[in-house]
């Protein structure tokens, strides 16, 4: 904080959890003086108090993708797969 940092962006929601509890405890408004987001969406994001903002993204479309990808190039598969939506939607709350 004293750097001037007035955000987070975290890996996964998870380590935003763990960011979000940190400012808890030390008195940071949140989003106020930090904000945080984190990534995937997770029903923890919803369940944190407070409730975490966090990055959504079709993880279960893009493994489908990559399955067929390889079952295509394994010639399994004849036709390619359509290119997935790597859409990233931010789903905001309280920590931003």
């Amino acid at each position: 904080m004293d750097a001037g940092v007035t955000g987070v962006v975290a890996y996964n929601d998870d380590i935003a959890a763990a960011v979000v509890g940190a400012a808890v405890r030390a008195g940071i408004a949140l989003p106020g003086r930090l904000a945080v987001v984190g990534h995937d969406d997770s029903p923890l994001a919803r369940l944190l108090v407070p409730a975490l903002s966090s990055v959504r993204v079709d993880v279960a479309g893009l493994g489908r993708y990559a399955a067929h990808r390889a079952l295509h190039a394994l010639g399994v598969e004849e036709t390619p797969p359509a290119e997935p939506d790597v859409r990233a939607t931010v789903v905001h709350r309280e920590t931003s």
